[in-house]
């Protein structure tokens, strides 16, 4: 029987062992998981206070949609974690109401209820916007930036305001860098293979409800959720992971063991930790580019070279805690596009979508600010020197500018999370050309 080393214990490498260690007929007799920290669970991570306030160093919810939200629906049913999921349904104010900070004001996003209803800064209704999307002819490309996806698909303005902010948001990323291929696979396949975004959201829509196979998959069809979180935050889930690790045979976890070398040697892998050697039969890599190019052999210095320029932002996350209700605006809170000068990238209103991980007793509200992203050396310096209390205060700034807060947080949490842990996001000039040794 084979012997399976998944490197990285991220949520994509935990997934990974996971699934390898519960196939049916596995041809893995061993599966074992390498992770160089400490921490299972990688961007997932939340901070547990004991007065029940919660603060999500990463991802604070999951959507329910495509198939990457029906399998990690599928994955919550079989750890058993149905009682501990917190929806949150499309009626929910955090659903409805999500906010563009533009010209100093917070500006309502376009949605579906509002169709035909012109509003800032697109200044077009979103009826108009999805019809020239429709008729607009559909041009065969391998991937191109998602400004520029984005720009032909709805217009300059959409891609100005809405993908460029997004790309912050989502991939702390500038648009006019990011691959759209990678960004928005869905959505670019779904043009690419269908003439149109529209066109092809809607025929895929059908596939989409054929493949739900799980009971919770569809309550959250029945009952129309939005998105979803954890009692305890979503590390919840990987730690669950890990825990049913602890009951399996199959799959063995090493934390504090990073991968230091590999090769390929008649057909095996050998793989070199800090404390000792392994031959696999297969590996699978949940690393940032930069750490797999690290530990590549020579005889692949090609591919090396192109992970290494594959380029990396940094993150800083400002968790503010508030007594009462200091922001009066309702809805997941706001992005802030890359024209706006803003050291913020986005707030987002976590007590709102998720009043279950405030604290127990009292009326607290808990908010993130995101800043920097690809801009951070350019509004703070440098990661490894910058003090915590300057991105602190520009939160408390942000707040004050964006959101008339005057109040002073009764309780902060700032994370600079840097190169190593920070999002990965995929330039289009630079995965050209790439392949993955045999």
């Amino acid at each position: 029987m084979a012997t399976a080393v998944v490197l990285g214990g991220g949520v994509t490498g935990l997934s990974a062992a996971y699934y390898l260690g519960k196939l049916q007929a596995s041809p893995f007799s061993k599966v074992i998981l390498l992770e160089a920290s400490s921490h299972l669970g990688g961007w997932i991570k939340s901070i547990r206070h004991e007065d029940g306030a919660v603060f999500e160093m990463g991802p604070r919810s999951m959507r329910p949609v495509f198939n990457s939200g029906n399998n990690a629906l599928e994955l919550v049913e079989e750890l058993g974690l149905q009682d501990k999921v917190l929806s949150v349904t499309r009626e929910h104010a955090a659903v409805k109401n999500k906010f563009i900070y533009v010209d100093g004001k917070l500006l309502t996003l376009p949605t579906p209820r509002d169709i035909f209803r012109s509003r800032p800064p697109l200044n077009q209704t979103l009826a108009s916007l999805l019809y020239n999307e429709w008729r607009t002819k559909s041009i065969p490309v391998e991937d191109e930036t998602a400004h520029d996806f984005i720009s032909r698909r709805f217009g300059t303005q959409a891609a100005k305001y809405l993908a460029d902010a997004m790309c912050q948001g989502v991939f702390a990323g500038k648009s006019t860098l990011l691959s759209a291929r990678s960004c928005f696979p869905d959505v670019f396949k779904a043009e690419q293979e269908h003439g149109s975004v529209i066109k092809g959201m809607m025929k895929n829509s059908k596939k989409r409800r054929a493949a739900i196979k799980s009971h919770l998959g569809l309550l959250a069809k029945r009952e129309r959720w939005a998105m979803w979180s954890l009692l305890g935050g979503l590390q919840t889930l990987t730690d669950s992971i890990e825990s049913h690790f602890q009951e399996t045979e199959t799959v063995t976890v090493q934390c504090n063991e990073p991968c230091l070398k590999l090769e390929f040697l008649n057909g095996k892998a050998k793989l070199e930790t800090t404390s000792f050697s392994i031959e696999a039969d297969h590996v699978f890599s949940a690393l940032p580019a930069k750490d797999i190019a690290r530990i590549l052999p020579g005889n692949e210095s090609n591919l090396s070279n192109i992970l290494r320029k594959v380029p990396y932002s940094t993150v800083g996350l400002v968790h503010l805690e508030y007594e009462g209700d200091p922001v009066k605006t309702k809805g997941f809170g706001y992005l802030v596009p890359s024209c706006e000068k803003s050291r913020v990238m986005g707030v987002t209103f976590d007590s709102c979508c998720f009043p279950q991980l405030d604290r127990r007793d009292g009326k607290f509200s808990r908010f993130t600010c995101m800043m920097g992203g690809a801009w951070f050396e350019e509004l703070f310096g440098n990661p490894d020197t910058v003090d915590s209390e300057v991105l602190l205060n520009a939160a408390t700034d942000t707040f004050r500018s964006h959101l008339g807060v005057i109040d002073k947080p009764v309780r902060t949490h700032v994370t600079i999370s840097k190169v190593k842990t920070c999002v990965f996001f995929r330039c289009v000039d630079c995965v050209k050309g790439a392949s993955l040794p045999c």
